[in-house]
């Protein structure tokens, strides 16, 4: 590849020796003598990189390069300086110069400066491609995995874009079962369509009913006017069915004959409506027990799990934890509008050890209270929640405490975690009998950590023994 280039020098037989000297090893050199030629240059040709003199006629070469980034934030720079100009060198690297030389130029060095340049670009370049190779096999829209049952997910998943067969997902309590549904919907010939959720749990039994299937008005007291249900809003998309067994089952006949037909009737209606879904379905119950129990239908069963995906727990695929942490604290910063904050690897060691019992949706709750404590850009502790119910029988338990809603945010957050931090290494010392060392193991910081935490409370061991 042959590498344009720009010389802005107003000693112009300077200039010339240089385009003379990189024009004999390839490169293609262009020379200016001023930089209002250069910029006009710039929004025609280009440039790989640019060479520049600080010392300019019509402005300086800082000014120059800094005008030169905004009309080309990618374009490289290698600044000329007197010899001694060590302030103007830094000041042009932090403006976003790849390097400096003093004059007079040396040709072996000039030439060594630009080799080494473009090769860390070409580095660079290398960097990013790779990364990108690596989120698009390790991401599926928002679900992250290298773990091979997460891979066999995704293939899954893009085998099925052009079936409409129904699925049943199942798995623990925040594995990402909705994430899997909306990314089946998403992959596939419905992707234009409503993707409509309902959570069967979540609606209490007299409601459900009216929640899928709709009702006219009069159909019941307070029902004013027509409403249309989850179902016949799904038309043309995918209807997705949440904790599917939690449905009470009076209700599972009537769904089974709506999934068979694809027709409705509203409540309080006598006119069927014909309609075009798919059935996405999850549960975090084991339905085979659910079905020696009577509480599930087998029929329905076999109707929602034509294919089924199993979501495995986050202890099983602790390797997705470095990435499943990059996607998440990415994710945080945008939500947040903050900057990306790090991690240490002593941070990341504590979560690949920690067993996950609400697995990726408690990693992301734990990295969102890490991201707030984090001193810096940088997250070195891992603050784990606990057990509520261990809080509650140890007596430390509190009451919601309230707050001054005038106050700032960021005043109201650190109170808040004040008074949970406290509570916490309570809790903790107490069950510990005042032992540093074991509070220290069991909240997976070191001791100094928590001998601050004392003293930032007023704590003192020997109250705790």
């Amino acid at each position: 590849m042959q590498y344009r280039l720009l010389i802005v020098d107003d000693d112009v037989n300077s200039a010339k020796t240089l385009a003379r000297i990189l024009g004999s090893e390839g490169y293609a050199p262009d020379y200016v003598p001023s930089a209002e030629e250069a910029l006009a240059l710039l929004g025609e040709v280009d440039y790989d990189l640019l060479i520049i003199d600080m010392i300019l006629p019509e402005m300086d070469g800082l000014d120059f390069l800094k005008r030169a980034k905004e009309i080309n934030p990618e374009t490289l720079a290698l600044v000329i300086t007197a010899y001694g100009s060590i302030t103007t060198a830094v000041d042009a690297l932090k403006s976003g110069a790849s390097d400096f030389l003093e004059k007079p130029v040396v040709p072996e060095k000039l030439l060594h400066v630009l080799n080494r340049i473009f090769e860390e670009r070409q580095l660079k370049r290398e960097v990013v491609a790779l990364r990108e190779n690596l989120q698009q096999r390790y991401r599926f829209e928002n679900l992250v995995g290298k773990h091979p049952k997460m891979q066999s997910i995704f293939n899954l998943i893009e085998s099925l874009s052009t079936m409409d067969s129904s699925v049943l997902i199942t798995g623990d309590t925040g594995t990402g079962k909705d994430l899997v549904a909306r990314a089946i919907h998403f992959h596939s010939h419905r992707k234009t369509g409503p993707f409509v959720a309902i959570n069967c749990a979540s609606v209490p039994e007299t409601l459900l009913e009216s929640e899928l299937f709709g009702f006219e008005r009069g159909a019941f007291t307070g029902a004013e006017r027509r409403k249309q249900g989850k179902l016949e809003l799904a038309h043309r998309g995918t209807l997705f069915l949440d904790e599917i067994g939690d449905m009470p089952y009076s209700l599972q006949s009537k769904l089974l004959r709506t999934i068979q037909d694809k027709k409705i009737e509203r409540l309080g209606g006598n006119r069927l409506i014909s309609l075009d879904f798919r059935v996405i379905a999850a549960t975090n119950k084991d339905l085979s027990q659910e079905l020696t129990s009577n509480r599930f239908r087998l029929d329905l069963y076999y109707r929602i799990n034509v294919v089924h995906i199993h979501l495995p727990p986050l202890r099983e695929r602790l390797e997705d934890i470095p990435l499943l942490t990059d996607h998440l604290l990415e994710k945080l910063a945008l939500n947040n509008n903050r900057a990306r904050v790090g991690i240490s690897q002593r941070a990341m060691s504590s979560l690949m050890k920690y067993p996950w019992p609400g697995n990726v949706r408690e990693l992301e709750n734990v990295l969102e209270r890490a991201m707030i404590m984090a001193q810096e850009d940088l997250i070195d502790e891992i603050p784990f929640s606990f057990s509520p119910l261990q809080v509650a029988q140890s007596g430390d338990g509190a009451q919601c405490v309230p707050f001054d809603p005038d106050l700032p945010l960021k005043v109201v957050r650190d109170e808040a975690l004040a008074r949970v931090e406290k509570q916490y290494f309570t809790h903790l010392l107490k069950k510990n009998k005042g032992s540093v060392g074991l509070t220290a193991a069991h909240a997976q910081v070191d001791a100094r950590t928590v001998l601050r935490k004392m003293k930032q409370f007023g704590l003192d061991k020997a109250d705790f023994k």
